[in-house]
């Protein structure tokens, strides 16, 4: 008896061992992903619309209206795994009810016991409605627009709101910008099909969303532009204030502006002229050198080189240095300013480019960075446009402010390749004389028309503010304040401009 019971057990192990062996090990899954998430109006009767969820890596956001009651709201989903947790409880999709008036983190577990989690965000946004155009752009398949390098394909669609023509199409869409690329809120460059009068603005395929993350009035590109512009210097670009929303989700309030590049509608050298960028970050070759005489990081934006044949590569770039070398050479001489230096530099749009920089203490141009030079063939050098002002109005990098040290000097008077370079020309007797006449033409007749446009800018933004502001949290909270902010500040760096330009 005890003997067949023992066989009897030994071939029971032999035939699950054989099992075994024969079908593999008993493999568990690893699969645990949420694959979308919203809140359905079915489920949800204090809803008007179902908002769905954008999934961003291990973050999901909703963004609702802020009279919507949170504390009870039903999620649908859908997902790979085996159950899905809040807090120990078992979520059913169109059943489970959840508090999401704070945060909340659900649970994917997988068959074999690990777990992936989401964090979910509830924006509550303000029930306003906003007085400036809506841009709907929708990616191919949703993609994610996550490279400031390789653009993907979408429709975008612009909503007008009776000010701008409404106007729908295919674009590509890609991120832009070194330090704003990794900033939460992202800039984009778009590039349509085909040519096309957006907001007003002449016809082309290369248009820009600046995202103003830094800006907590949300303008101070625009307020820049405005002084340009006032100061009718050429190719200045436009700043219309637009919402965007990507893939269905809200994702702030922008800057709609023109793409910088030589076009006949844009910056119009393309008669042989050149249009340079002077940037320590330099990339994308093969149109990159440093000057001679004072080491400034040139990149070539026009002509572009990577489209001139290999064999003519090396000619046109030494071309360019050299001419480039001409206009450099008498500035850095010893004979300076005695000498022919302002044969090759437009004094008047040099000025008109410093006060605009002073008057915002925007110091790029110290490194120097985002700084931009063009000419026509055979004309002179001249500054601009103006570009990127995050880092200006007094900005505090260590307390992420602005509007501090209105009494600052725009020129740090060290050794930055272009403080050097900008220090040395406001050296000449003739650009000192130049600078406090136009200064004194600008504060008097011009001035007045900055602080009104700034005024009016913040009218326009209102209820845009309120919506950036409920994503975001970026700033103070208040638009007006904001804008407050602003005149106040340059009404005290206006007297600072004052002495200085007594003292030149």
């Amino acid at each position: 008896m005890f003997f067949r019971f023992s066989i009897l057990i030994l071939f029971s192990v032999f035939f699950i061992s054989c099992n075994q062996y024969d079908n593999g090990p008993i493999h568990l899954d690893d699969e645990k992903e949420l694959i979308s998430f919203q809140f359905e109006q079915e489920f949800n009767s204090s809803l008007s619309e179902t908002v769905v969820g954008v999934i961003h890596g291990s973050t999901i956001r909703l963004t609702i209206p802020d009279v919507i009651d949170t504390k009870s709201l039903i999620a649908t989903f859908e997902y790979e795994g085996e159950a899905i947790y809040v807090n120990d409880e078992l979520q059913e999709s169109g059943i489970t009810q959840n508090d999401f008036s704070k945060p909340i983190i659900y649970e994917v577990h997988a068959e074999n016991g690990s777990v992936k989690t989401y964090d979910i965000k509830v924006i509550l946004l303000p029930d306003v409605q906003s007085k400036v155009p809506h841009i709907y752009i929708n990616t191919d398949e949703n993609a994610p627009i996550d490279s400031n390098e390789e653009y993907v394909w979408a429709d975008i669609e612009i909503e007008g709101k009776g000010v701008y023509d409404d106007f729908q199409g295919r674009t590509k869409i890609r991120g832009r910008g070194n330090d704003s690329w990794n900033q939460p809120k992202k800039p984009y460059k778009l590039k349509l099909d085909s040519k096309a009068s957006l907001l007003g603005l002449l016809p082309e395929k290369k248009w820009i969303l600046r995202s103003n993350y830094r800006a907590e009035s949300l303008m101070l590109d625009a307020v820049a532009f405005r002084m340009a512009s006032l100061l009718d210097m050429p190719y200045t670009q436009h700043a219309i204030p637009v919402d965007i929303t990507i893939n269905g989700e809200y994702v702030g309030s922008y800057i709609f502006t023109e793409q910088k590049e030589a076009k006949e509608n844009r910056i119009n050298v393309v008669d042989g002229g050149l249009y340079l960028n002077l940037d320590v970050y330099m990339h994308k070759p093969p149109g990159l050198f440093y000057s001679d005489y004072f080491d400034l990081p040139v990149m070539i934006r026009y002509p572009k080189l990577d489209e001139v044949s290999p064999t003519e590569l090396a000619s046109e770039l030494s071309r360019i240095k050299s001419d480039f070398h001409i206009m450099e050479e008498p500035i850095a001489d010893n004979s300076f300013p005695d000498n022919n230096y302002l044969d090759n530099i437009d004094i008047d749009e040099f000025v008109n480019y410093m006060i605009v920089y002073n008057l915002s203490l925007n110091q790029e141009i110290n490194h120097p960075k985002s700084t931009y030079m063009h000419k026509h063939k055979d004309g002179k050098y001249k500054m601009g446009p103006v570009w990127d002002f995050d880092w200006a109005f007094g900005y505090n990098s260590q307390t992420n402010t602005h509007f501090n040290n209105p009494n600052q000097s725009l020129l740090l008077e060290g050794d930055m390749i272009g403080d050097v370079f900008f220090s040395r020309i406001m050296e000449d007797p003739v650009v000192q004389t130049r600078y406090k006449e136009r200064w004194e033409e600008f504060k008097n007749e011009k001035y007045a028309e900055l602080i009104t446009y700034i005024m009016d800018y913040t009218e326009t933004i209102s209820e845009s503010y309120d919506l950036d502001y409920a994503v975001w949290g970026q700033g103070v909270g208040s638009v007006d304040l904001a804008a407050q902010q602003i005149i106040n500040w340059l009404n005290v760096r206006v007297q600072y401009m004052d002495v200085y330009v007594s003292e030149l």
